[in-house]
């Protein structure tokens, strides 16, 4: 019995250690694809200073519409999305939130999901 409740424990610190250090991956999902919205992506919990970041977007989308990395309340990268999407976004990045602006253009329907992760130092 014991080492089952040793082992219990270490699994549950394991996790915090591998969620707080950002080595699991965050999703977070565009609401509806017909509207504009802006989305906050955050750092989890526990992590220290931002030094990078990745985003993964993927879905469908029937029309068109384009989606942003915003800085400083402009954009700092772009894709224009029609159709089937799957692209990647990384690199440095010094914050511990990032905003994601999608602006549907001509949209009837579709999905798209945002999977990210902050990395610290």
């Amino acid at each position: 019995m014991r080492t089952i409740v040793i082992f219990v424990l270490l699994a549950a610190l394991l996790m915090g250690l591998i969620r707080g250090c950002g080595l699991i991956h965050r999703t977070q999902s565009v609401a509806d694809v017909t509207k504009a919205e802006t989305i906050t992506l955050k750092k989890n919990t526990g992590q220290g200073h931002i030094s990078s970041f990745t985003i993964t977007c993927s879905g469908e989308i029937q029309g068109t519409a384009e989606i942003s990395l915003m800085e400083n309340g402009k954009a700092y990268r772009t894709e224009k999305l029609s159709g089937p999407v799957n692209f990647k976004w990384g690199g440095e990045w010094y914050s511990d939130t990032a905003d994601i602006r999608y602006e549907p253009k001509s949209v009837t329907g579709g999905n798209l999901r945002l999977e990210y992760r902050f990395k610290d130092r």
